[in-house]
Formats: structure tokens, sequence, C-alpha cells
């Protein structure tokens, strides 16, 4: 009887176990092309430079290197919590590259977002590979309205 109990909970483990596989993702680029009418360069890096400002809404989201000239912005932007803070460690966080480029009548938005890894069906995951992948295109959206109006 304690045989069957045993392989019962040794089965269930097993189970738990296999749901809670680790996953890394793929550090892939995704960029879009805006064209737009009637833009200057310095009118479309004003309004990129603008839209980084207030999409960078957390103190962990930084602009790291522009220059008017060759019309790039740079900044490395927070995508979410991994898992929070615990007493066995520090919080893990999910980063992405943001490479704006803007010339006369057309800006490019390049995201990158960094590999990270969490544990696939485990209750303290907060940021999934799903939830980074939505989060991009939302900021290209985000992007190619304010660059528009």
């Amino acid at each position: 009887m304690k045989t069957k109990i045993s392989t019962a909970y040794l089965m269930l483990l097993f189970l738990c176990l296999q749901n809670c596989a680790i996953i890394t993702t793929e550090s892939q680029p995704v960029s879009k092309v805006i064209m737009v009418e009637n833009q200057t360069k310095n009118n479309l890096y004003v309004k990129a430079n603008n839209w980084m400002v207030e999409a960078f809404n957390n103190a962990e989201s930084v602009i790291q290197f522009t220059d008017k000239e060759s019309g790039t912005i740079t900044g490395k932007y927070l995508l979410g919590t991994i898992s929070a803070a615990s007493q066995y460690g520090a919080a893990n966080r999910a980063y992405a590259i943001i490479k704006i480029q803007v010339k006369d009548e057309s800006t490019k938005i390049t995201i990158t977002p960094e590999s990270f890894r969490y544990a696939k069906g485990n209750i303290y995951t907060l940021y999934t590979e799903e939830n980074a992948k939505n989060d991009v295109e939302n900021l290209i959206t985000s992007y190619e309205l304010a660059i528009q109006k």
C-alpha cells in the first residue's frame, strides 16, 4: 500500500516538474520602416526623441545615445519583471534595445529584446516570451502613431 502511495506521489512530482520547463528566449530584432510625407529629418528627430521620453516612463529605461546629425537615438527599455525579488535573490527583468533612425520623410525603429530565461508553468513567473512579443508590437504601434500625428 505504501509503495502505491509513494509511486503516485512520484508520478505527481514528475508531472509538476515536467510543466516547469526552463525557457530561454531568442534575441531577434523587430524592425519597421515608417514613411511620413512632408516631414524633415529634424522634425522627425524631435518627434522620435519626444516619443522615447514618454515611452521610457520607468527609471530603469534610459536613452543611452543620441546623435542629431546622423538622426539616431538608442535606448535600453525595461520590458517587464520576469520574477519579483524575494529573500532568495534580486528580481529578474527583461530589457530591449530600441534604436530609431530618421531621415527626410522616413523613420525606422528596431527593437531587439535581450534574451532571458523563465520557468514555464511556474506560478512565480510574471513575464514570458509571449508578453515580450506583445510589448514589442505595442511599442512599434505606439511609435508609429506618435510619428504620424
